[in-house]
């Protein structure tokens, strides 16, 4: 599968998940609002039904729902605290957080900490070994993986500075 296509994918996945967690939390509340009314539509108090609107028992049931499912939503944030596994795993499986670099990334390393790390390293082996680890990371980066690569040209385009000016990272 060819990576535009991935691309386009995912980004319609991010559009649906953006609105169907909400969404499906109001269609399950009322549905089990309307559920939950019929049953409560054999209780009766001195022959009159206990909540004799249909459209306030349903709306009753819908809040009661509404307010345990909320109540359970701040238990599991404030007492559970699952969204901080959450962002671990996510910071675990996220391979720009550990080997790969971003577009920004690059550009920084390559427009600051490189040049400062070169002249730096005319008078420090270790830093001269730094600064060539570096070079060697950015072009690993930029050679493994093409999106990247061409977000950082998007990134060098922007700013108004040739390709050749970062680095010399895409020679080899």
């Amino acid at each position: 599968m060819s990576g535009s296509i991935k691309k386009w994918f995912m980004l319609q996945m991010w559009r649906i998940q953006q609105v169907a967690q909400i969404l499906v939390l109001t269609m399950m509340a009322i549905t089990d609002a309307l559920l939950v009314y019929d049953y409560t539509d054999g209780l009766r108090v001195g022959g009159e039904p206990l909540i004799p609107y249909r459209a306030l028992g349903v709306l009753f049931v819908l809040i009661l729902i509404g307010g345990a499912i909320w109540a359970f939503a701040i238990i599991w944030d404030l007492r559970l605290k699952m969204w901080r596994e959450q962002m671990t795993v996510l910071a675990e499986k996220n391979p720009f957080t550990k080997e790969k670099l971003t577009p920004k990334e690059v550009f920084i390393l390559g427009a600051l900490w490189m040049p400062l790390l070169e002249r730096l390293g005319k008078d420090d082996p270790a830093l001269r070994n730094s600064a060539e680890d570096l070079r060697k990371w950015i072009r690993r980066s930029l050679k493994d993986d093409k999106v990247t690569d061409a977000e950082v040209d998007t990134v060098l385009e922007y700013i108004g500075v040739s390709k050749s000016w970062l680095l010399d990272s895409r020679k080899e």
